[in-house]
């Protein structure tokens, strides 16, 4: 089983870093962790960012099917 690690938004914001990190998830080399909050300030952050609503909420909907036992309660 791999190991297990909480993504902060603060690595999930930069698009490059979130890519590779979940790249090497989807290889099981660990298993991605976040919680709602977590995404929540990922969500208001790539707004910030100029990013349109719609795209980034179909980003944190790939991610959530993606890695469904992801998203922990926090």
């Amino acid at each position: 089983m791999p190991f297990v690690a909480l993504l902060d938004t603060c690595v999930l914001y930069p698009s490059n870093l979130r890519d590779t990190l979940l790249r090497l998830a989807e290889a099981d080399l660990y298993a991605p962790r976040w919680s709602p909050d977590i995404l929540n300030e990922l969500d208001r952050n790539l707004g910030e960012l100029g990013i349109e609503q719609a795209v980034a909420a179909r980003l944190l909907r790939a991610m959530g099917t993606a890695f469904s036992e992801a998203s922990v309660d926090g």
